[in-house]
């Protein structure tokens, strides 16, 4: 799917710019991850404009692209980390990117089947129609 492929470009972006050995440029990072978010926001379009089959597919997906995206606006909101090279939390980062296929089998499609039990039903359509709603209104 299209949408997940444009998530990998910036994810390889954002991983050599975590990757360096020397401090990290805050704008260039923070640009990237800005990036990200634009894109992790249009992979939640797709998701809302798909069919259920699909939407099932993208889920996991998405709630591991938002795990991912709290890691990165932590590196953001703590500047310092990103003045030493190899810090643990930007290991931690990289080891979160490195084990994506891993840990979408092992823990996200599971994740993801739960809430979809759980969000189920009126409830769930109710939280799906106040999100499309907030996206819409964000477009303008």
């Amino acid at each position: 799917m299209a949408a997940l492929e444009n998530m990998q470009e910036i994810i390889h972006k954002l991983t050599e710019i975590l990757k360096q050995n020397t401090p990290i440029d805050e704008q260039l990072y923070c640009e990237a991850v800005g990036t990200f978010s634009k894109k992790l926001k249009r992979l939640l379009q797709t998701y809302f404009e798909s069919d259920e089959k699909t939407r099932d597919e993208l889920r996991p997906y998405l709630n591991y692209y938002r795990q991912l995206q709290h890691y990165l606006v932590f590196l953001v909101q703590n500047e310092k980390i990103l003045q030493v090279p190899h810090h643990a939390e930007i290991l931690q980062t990289l080891s979160f990117i490195e084990n994506r296929e891993r840990l979408i089998a092992e823990i996200y499609i599971a994740f993801s089947d739960a809430q979809k039990k759980l969000f189920t039903g009126d409830f769930g359509r109710i939280l799906d129609d106040l999100l499309e709603l907030k996206l819409k209104i964000s477009k303008k």
